[in-house]
């Protein structure tokens, strides 16, 4: 009797036992394949698993995979069902086994069927690619999870124009998205991509789909941002990759009323791959003297503001170089004037376009000089070197001699008579004592010599601790930023221009608390626009930043340190306010 109630209560229990029944399914779309088709194959648990393991895919290549759930919850009773999806292409032929997947529920593993494929010796046609990526979309994860590789349905390329180049010779990169026929995407949010060791400068490229095969797949691709690279570094440099933060369309395989398909969105980072340029040292053979470290192509030429003047009288020379290439990181010459002639510190200015054509414009060295007798003179020709991108030698140009002729100046004449008439009366008043003159002014040299020397010392042995007590003065508390301790450091160029980037990268970590690492263009650039600072200031910033590394990888001209002070205080002022 008992045995026929637990037989009686097994039939009528049977239904739901079966629909209770933990298990891990597998279904593949087909087992009798080409070489080079794609199939799918998911696995289907009806519980919340974890540590789920897929199978090694022997004799497959293996595409994106897609993780999604589903939940329900009707009439009080609850199921879930976790679907793990797997794009596969059959690279060999022969009879190939899909070993069991895994997963863990309560303490149990639960183990897939192993599937058995059939791989003929024929190669899978264009046709059969088409129609695989129109249909049978796999529905991307509901996860927030990174994919790359060409072997997804979706994958980012990075393109670059050359794999070698010389230090500061120009490198293209495009970035292509390839993307399965049935998908659409939206871009979320552009995530920056830190180009480290390199100038560089990008751009979002707007254009229309196009048709790419790749690895035997239909794709529609297009280029969505380039950028030019001005690698600064020698050595194997990465090119890191990009990431893109995208909603992603997909057919969910049911159909509306008026039987169009419907779509899902799912939101996904896709990362690019990455490349590598291997960056060279220019070449030390048919190096010239002159070379300060200008590459690619200029013209150089020398003007000046008038051809005829009296003596006493200034006149402007400019030295003027124009072309594309690293215009912001060598000296241009210096002239070379006739002894009688007073000149003074230059000018510089720059007059540069910055943008994905790469560095192009012009920069300018404005002297002011004074002949002090008349004449006819001769400014030389000066020689400016290059190392020219197109031949990959060094190439030598010359600005033209440029003739003055200088007549005698009124003032000058009498200031001539004058000063000689002086001296020969200051000759006879000091003629008497010329022992105690000689003494005293040694005296004074040496004092000065020897406190320069004792000045330089302090500095260079208290250099690190002054950069270290930049950090520390405003880490601690919001004390108010200052900059005016850098006056100091005025005397002494390679300190000043260290101390310079050093108290700026405090700043930026004490108004935005960009870390180190953190420290580059683009960061800055969105730092500033979030809080609202100008444009005007943030090109102001982000170039006195850029002339402060310049000595990192290129010889620097003596520049105005004053200037470049009293801009960093304007600067600090009015991003403070």
């Amino acid at each position: 009797m008992n045995n026929k109630i637990k037989i009686l209560l097994t039939f009528l229990l049977f239904p739901f036992l079966s629909f209770s029944q933990v298990k891990l399914d597998v279904k593949a779309e087909k087992t009798n394949l080409k070489i080079g088709e794609v199939i799918q194959v998911t696995y289907i648990f009806n519980e919340e698993g974890t540590n789920f393991t897929p199978p090694n895919f022997n004799g497959f290549n293996k595409g994106g995979s897609y993780v999604s759930s589903n939940q329900e919850y009707s009439n009080g009773n609850y199921a879930i069902q976790q679907v793990y999806t797997y794009v596969i292409q059959a690279a060999k032929a022969g009879r190939l086994v899909i070993s069991p997947a895994t997963i863990k529920f309560n303490g149990k593993t639960f183990a897939s069927k192993s599937v058995a494929v059939s791989v003929s010796n024929e190669k899978a046609t264009d046709a059969i690619l088409r129609n695989q990526n129109s249909n049978n979309i796999p529905k991307p994860a509901t996860v927030n999870k990174s994919i790359s590789g060409a072997n997804n349905l979706l994958f980012i390329d990075v393109e670059v124009s050359k794999t070698t180049a010389f230090v500061n010779e120009p490198v293209e990169v495009l970035y292509r998205i390839y993307l399965a026929p049935n998908l659409e995407i939206e871009l979320n949010k552009n995530i920056v991509t830190k180009f480290n060791n390199f100038w560089s400068q990008t751009e979002d490229v707007q254009g229309g789909w196009e048709r790419k095969v790749v690895n035997n797949r239909v794709f529609k691709s297009k280029i969505f941002k380039k950028a030019i690279l001005y690698p600064q570094k020698i050595g194997k440099l990465e090119i890191t990759p990009i990431t893109l933060d995208l909603n992603i369309s997909y057919p969910t395989g049911d159909f509306d009323f008026f039987g169009d398909p419907e779509f899902d969105v799912a939101r996904r980072e896709i990362v690019s791959n990455s490349k590598n340029l291997q960056v060279l040292s220019l070449p030390e053979k048919g190096k010239p003297d002159n070379f300060t470290g200008a590459v690619g192509t200029f013209e150089f030429k020398a003007n000046v503001t008038k051809n005829e003047l009296k003596s006493g009288e200034s006149l402007q020379l400019d030295f003027i170089v124009s072309g594309k290439g690293n215009l912001k990181l060598f000296e241009i010459p210096k002239p070379n004037l006739p002894s009688n002639f007073e000149i003074y510190e230059p000018k510089h200015q720059e007059f540069i376009n910055e943008n994905i054509n790469g560095i192009s414009g012009k920069i300018v060295d404005s002297y002011t000089i004074i002949p002090q007798d008349k004449g006819n003179f001769k400014i030389k020709s000066q020689n400016f070197s290059f190392f020219d991108i197109t031949s990959k030698t060094y190439k030598t140009i010359s600005s033209e001699a440029i003739n003055l002729d200088v007549s005698q100046g009124i003032n000058q004449a009498n200031d001539t008579s004058v000063s000689t008439s002086k001296l020969a009366e200051k000759s006879q008043k000091t003629a008497p004592a010329p022992d105690f003159e000689f003494t005293f002014f040694h005296f004074i040299g040496c004092v000065t010599l020897v406190g320069s020397a004792l000045l330089f010392f302090i500095l260079k042995r208290n250099q690190s601790d002054v950069s270290e007590a930049i950090i520390t003065e405003i880490k601690p508390e919001k004390k108010e930023f200052s900059v005016n301790d850098m006056q100091q450091f005025i005397t002494n160029k390679e300190v000043f221009y260290q101390e310079m980037e050093l108290k700026m990268n405090a700043f930026l970590l004490y108004k935005f608390g960009l870390e180190k690492a953190d420290l580059n263009k683009e960061n800055i650039i969105q730092k500033f626009r979030e809080n609202h600072i100008s444009q005007e200031t943030t090109n102001d910033f982000v170039k006195l930043l850029q002339n402060c590394e310049k000595a990192r990888y290129m010889p620097t001209s003596d520049g105005n340190m004053q200037m470049d002070f009293e801009k960093l205080q304007q600067l600090v002022q009015i991003i403070n306010e």
